[in-house]
């Protein structure tokens, strides 16, 4: 209940004066939203924190789920009051998940709600619920955290800092919506296991969840239309040519040598000329696990094996921008917005995805360093002259 307890201080410090006013509030960590085009409603799901009260149980659910329909967001926000009798505090949320249809069909007026309420952060998380039922992660009681919201942003920010997923904030979600050289790309989240069973409080009492849920692919668009999804090894490249990934882990299908990838810096130079890009890859690297036949002390399969690490780079580089282009002709990976930076004045921006990305040639420099062959006496040598 520590979380709990930070949640009330903070509310404390930030103006409410008395025990009365914090009885009187629901602390709101996560918003779930679904639109239905037959009914024109939106359907939410808020989760709110379930304070505790004196002499209550130490089995009570720590937070508690509450939904509600209308033809508005503030209706429905406001609505909620006829089933959980406190005022919802929003200024706690954590999470927005979004359904595909409130995605393809109301993402404008949904971002304009969020973004000028001042009751909401742009720092606030946005994933996006492939099947309406992946909504319902939010009613999950989970293991390592108090809060199923919590739980979902650490597994966020985790695979974001092992390179597996994106991080998208309400912030970046209207950069990519109203800059008309971007599409939209948002991680997803899917549950599995036993339907229902997530939700019993006994789901935390065992030492593997019956029902979870899990951070899956990352979504990707044209305009507001859903075309596709990539996995968590396509999405590591993306990241590379975003420039968004500091460190990840490769594996050479070849050699079954594992590689962790550290410092990783990619420089996009855009040939508008020649309808070219050029993406430079540079870092340092250090393996892992290495199950070869091959002399690892030999200079010279040391630089076979680094030559082959940055031809793996490249070749998934590349074959991920080919699969997109070729098969989706969406620009994800913000080349129209680069072009635009470096020639405002270029006259092919309306009609890039007939003229211009169809036919866009991109050249890869992959110039990752191999510091370290499995020796920790030179592993700690590097470490420490470069710490």
């Amino acid at each position: 209940m520590n979380k709990i307890k930070y949640l009330f201080l903070i509310l404390i410090l930030t103006g409410c004066q008395n025990y009365q006013e914090l009885n009187d509030i629901a602390i709101t960590t996560a918003i779930a939203v679904d639109y239905s085009n037959e009914a024109n409603e939106y359907n939410i799901i808020t989760q709110v924190v379930n304070t505790p009260k004196k002499d209550s149980s130490n089995n009570e659910p720590t937070f508690l789920n509450f939904s509600s329909t209308s033809n508005s967001l503030t209706e429905a926000l406001s609505k909620i009051v006829l089933e959980c009798p406190k005022k919802l505090y929003t200024s706690q949320t954590q999470l927005i998940i979004l359904s595909k249809e409130a995605t393809e069909n109301k993402l404008n007026n949904i971002l304009d709600f969020f973004i000028r309420n001042p009751n909401f952060r742009g720092e606030t998380l946005v994933l996006l619920a492939p099947n309406k039922e992946d909504l319902e992660g939010i009613t999950i009681q989970t293991l390592l955290d108090n809060l199923s919201s919590s739980n979902i942003v650490s597994s966020l920010k985790k695979g974001k800092e092992e390179g597996y997923t994106s991080i998208i904030n309400l912030n970046d979600l209207a950069d990519m919506y109203l800059n008309p050289y971007k599409e939209i790309t948002i991680p997803t989240l899917y549950i599995e296991g036993i339907p229902n069973e997530g939700k019993e409080e006994t789901n935390r009492t065992s030492t593997t969840y019956k029902e979870s849920v899990k951070i899956g692919p990352l979504s990707f668009f044209k305009d507001t239309s859903l075309l596709g999804f990539i996995n968590t090894e396509e999405e590591k490249y993306l990241e590379i040519i975003k420039n968004n990934l500091n460190k990840t882990i490769i594996t050479l299908p070849n050699n079954n040598i594992t590689f962790e990838l550290y410092n990783i810096k990619t420089k996009i130079v855009p040939n508008i000329k020649d309808n070219q890009i050029i993406i430079n890859i540079s870092g340092n690297a250090r393996s892992y696990e290495i199950i070869t036949d091959k002399n690892i002390e030999n200079p010279n399969n040391v630089k076979k094996i680094q030559e082959e690490l940055n031809k793996n780079i490249k070749n998934n580089t590349l074959n991920l921008f080919y699969n997109i282009r070729n098969n989706y002709n969406t620009d994800i990976f913000n080349f129209r917005d680069i072009f635009y930076k470096e020639n405002p004045k270029y006259l092919n921006y309306n009609n890039w995805y007939q003229e211009v990305f169809p036919s866009l040639e991109i050249k890869v420099k992959s110039n990752i360093k191999l510091y370290e062959k499995g020796k920790i006496k030179e592993t700690l040598k590097h470490d420490k002259e470069n710490r």
